[in-house]
């Protein structure tokens, strides 16, 4: 199961720089007082947010659906152990809806208190 191991390190990569985008944005928000009230600020920091979060929810998206297709690939051994048993009912099909739905609401949240 090296592969998951790789896909599971990959997935957790993009934490980071989800993180630092939001983080930086929030501060900006925060403490930019007046420089906000400039249309070519906001247009910048809306369009970090925006690409920023599409960028990392695709690729993360990417990720789940590389984790669906190990989970119908396990080799037998691997699939009646507890770990297989455990990862067959996980369930992906939700994870990638809200690896969408939550950095969509994170961004509608941003814009509203940018603009």
């Amino acid at each position: 199961m090296e592969i998951s191991g790789q896909r599971s390190r990959a997935a957790s990569a993009f934490l980071i720089p989800f993180t630092v985008v939001h983080s930086t944005v929030l501060v900006v928000i925060a403490f930019a007082g007046d420089a906000l009230t400039d249309s070519s600020v906001q247009l910048a920091v809306a369009g970090v947010v925006i690409i920023g979060t599409i960028w990392v929810a695709l690729s993360f998206d990417g990720e789940l659906a590389n984790f669906a297709a190990l989970r119908d690939d396990m080799p037998e051994d691997v699939a009646s152990s507890s770990y297989g048993t455990l990862f067959s009912k996980a369930p992906i099909g939700v994870f990638r809806v809200i690896g969408v739905v939550f950095p969509a609401v994170m961004v509608v949240l941003e814009l509203m208190a940018i603009y």
